[in-house]
């Protein structure tokens, strides 16, 4: 069954976060009890992102109007393994980080994320571009809400796809899966952190197997293919993914400046090449000092996007459920003091997890 949206109003935001934090504490003795790092022993993870079964799933195949047989692309079925350098003296140096970042280190939101879209079948939604069931408060009766595709598993759809990712820090997970699905997928994170994530990216660009990257960040190029014709046995080019790594700061950002389309062409890229753009934001929001700075941007990006280039805005925000306050504070802001439309994604492998996750329209 897939997910339903509850949209959260000024009334209904604290019945959700008690109601959701008395889950946590019903599952207190399954869920590990720790803030969230994904290996703090290791300076090099290796991460595997795959299906539940660990086995590629059975494929459903059926026949379309020209009699083809095609098959059922409903839930992804490759494998994914990714090797990650990350740093956890630079986590605690005052050196290095001060300003307090927690991109250095990999968090466990992110893993769960791709786990969950790729895998999930009540994540189907976001693969395939469908209506969704709204629930308004307790209420069951609800309307829908269109959701076009976060990626595109088939490589049928011609419409093209951005995702651009706020925070990202130095894991590099994100595009090199995720990128695999989409037309453009623009990285960010501080200055301080490009450098790792960078690399992270380009030591990973393995797992790109269904798209061809071109960067001008990363540099990196498409390889160039021979003219397919009736005797050769060479596939014909796979799509390619404009995938880049730049630097965007919450505190400084301000799009109705016109030298942000020279400071931040990255930007530009997903508004003159895509047809709808996924903001992406995991585990941004763990004190109340991000808060405001975090929705300033999303309100600017929601607003250039829009009106510059007339794209469907949709923002995705992952939370490691810490803290209450700080939860209740960041809803708070984007709903009441912001007035974004915002919607929890309820689903039952979600809230029996430690994360929650965000809608913003």
């Amino acid at each position: 069954m897939a997910f339903k949206l509850w949209a959260l109003d000024e009334d209904t935001i604290y019945e959700h976060v008690f109601e959701r934090y008395m889950q946590l504490e019903a599952q207190c003795g399954t869920l590990p009890q720790d803030l969230g790092i994904q290996d703090r022993s290791k300076g090099v993870l290796e991460l595997a992102i795959e299906p539940l079964s660990r086995r590629r799933k059975k494929r459903v195949r059926r026949r379309n109007k020209t009699g083809l047989i095609e098959e059922d692309l409903g839930a992804a079925v490759d494998n994914y393994h990714v090797s990650i350098e990350q740093s956890i003296s630079s986590l605690h140096s005052s050196r290095d980080n001060d300003n307090s970042t927690t991109g250095y280190v990999v968090w466990s939101t992110t893993p769960f994320f791709i786990n969950w879209l790729l895998y999930s079948g009540s994540a189907a939604p976001f693969r395939l571009g469908t209506q969704v069931e709204v629930v308004n408060g307790s209420s069951c009766e609800g309307h829908t809400l269109e959701l076009p595709k976060l990626i595109n598993l088939s490589g049928t759809d011609r419409s093209k796809r951005g995702i651009l990712e706020l925070g990202a820090g130095i894991s590099g997970i994100l595009p090199v899966i995720l990128g695999n699905f989409v037309d453009v997928y623009v990285s960010t994170d501080q200055r301080g952190i490009l450098n790792k994530l960078k690399h992270n990216i380009r030591e990973n660009l393995s797992q790109l197997t269904r798209r061809q990257c071109v960067s001008r960040t990363l540099q990196s190029g498409v390889q160039t293919f021979k003219p397919i014709d009736a005797t050769t046995v060479e596939p014909p080019p796979k799509p390619t993914l404009s995938l880049e790594a730049a630097a965007l700061d919450w505190e400084k950002i301000n799009l109705q400046d016109e030298k942000t389309h020279t400071l931040h062409p990255e930007l530009s890229l997903i508004g003159e090449t895509s047809t709808s753009v996924y903001v992406i934001a995991m585990d941004v929001i763990y004190n109340e000092y991000l808060i405001d700075p975090f929705l300033k941007t999303l309100v600017q990006l929601k607003h250039w996007f829009q009106t510059i280039y007339s794209l469907k805005f949709h923002a995705i925000v992952g939370i490691h459920l810490r803290s209450q306050e700080v939860t209740t504070l960041f809803l708070e802001k984007a709903i009441i003091e912001n007035r974004f439309t915002l919607y929890d994604i309820v689903d039952q492998g979600i809230q029996e997890s430690r994360f929650n996750f965000y809608l913003i329209t």
